[in-house]
């Protein structure tokens, strides 16, 4: 039984709202990793990269009532997709990456190929094995948004992941993974941010409201170095990985207390003073793909 207790990991079949607007997928989330994922007729809405919707519709003609064979997936139709793609052969209850494209490879800048997924070391995994027992056992693909931490800094991908078998009898069961970068332009976003003198976060919205404030939880991608000194992260990973920490990090670590809010549509702004009578203003908008905090420094407070 390849399935394993999904009810054992915090956060299973949370909703969530979707960057378009639907509200039919669902999270797992526990304290280090976040995945969203869609099954079913979602698919086709949410996918944002078109070599997954080749991938997505490829797999669903040759599918039938049965699951595919690789042989039989593998065409000159989905020849491209294979370079942004791992093969995973299902192995003893883990995966094992038989095949990586050249695409993947650089994007990650890691070669994984005979490496067991358990051996990433990274929060995700056993998510996605998750996700993988469920696409065989089912019989159905998933689609995926997530936080690698695989690549060098981490980055918002999207992924499409689709059983096939080894032969007729399904005596190897294998995972195709598509996966791109959800926003090609990450890396142009942390040079803007690294370029100015405002402290600058940008995180990834993940749907939830939290409390009154009705501050959007998000995911944070990308920190300059300006917003690092001003909260007192430091080069040993010491930070918050999740916008629901930030309020307690202020607070806690960098010592400072919040004075005044002031909500005007979809920009929402902070006061903040620190133990040393220094003001400053946290403005946090909601912009396309990212939520952005701003970190200016007021001066003395009187």
């Amino acid at each position: 039984m390849l399935a394993r207790n999904r009810k054992n990991l915090p956060g299973f079949d949370a909703p969530v709202i979707t960057a378009r607007g639907g509200k039919r997928g669902v999270t797992y989330r526990s304290e280090n990793a976040h995945v969203q994922y869609w099954t079913g007729p979602d698919i086709p809405i949410e996918i944002n990269d078109q070599r997954l919707s080749i991938a997505y519709h490829a797999w669903t003609k040759v599918a039938g009532e049965a699951t595919p064979r690789l042989k039989d997936f593998l065409t000159s139709a989905t020849a491209p997709v294979v370079e942004d793609s791992m093969l995973f052969l299902a192995v003893n209850g883990d995966y094992l990456v038989v095949s990586q494209g050249e695409s993947h490879r650089r994007k990650v800048g890691r070669d994984l190929r005979g490496r067991l997924q358990t051996e990433f070391n990274v929060p995700i995994i056993p998510v996605m094995a998750d996700l993988y027992d469920r696409c065989i056992a089912e019989r159905l693909p998933i689609y995926t948004r997530y936080v690698s931490d695989l690549a060098a800094s981490s980055v918002y991908w999207e992924g499409l992941s689709v059983p096939l078998k080894g032969d007729d009898h399904g005596h190897s069961n294998f995972i195709m993974k598509i996966a791109t970068p959800i926003d090609s332009k990450s890396d142009i976003l942390q040079m803007i941010l690294d370029r100015s003198p405002v402290g600058m976060i940008a995180a990834v919205p993940i749907g939830e409201v939290l409390g009154v404030d009705q501050i959007i939880d998000g995911r944070i991608v990308s920190i300059n170095a300006r917003a690092k000194e001003l909260l007192k992260f430091d080069e040993n990973g010491s930070r918050v990985h999740y916008i629901r920490y930030l309020a307690l990090w202020l607070r806690e670590t960098a010592g400072w207390t919040r004075t005044e809010i002031k909500i005007e549509g979809k920009t929402t702004r902070f006061r903040y003073h620190d133990t040393a009578n220094r003001g400053y203003t946290v403005t946090m908008e909601a912009i396309r793909r990212y939520v952005l905090f701003s970190i200016m420094e007021d001066g003395p407070v009187n």
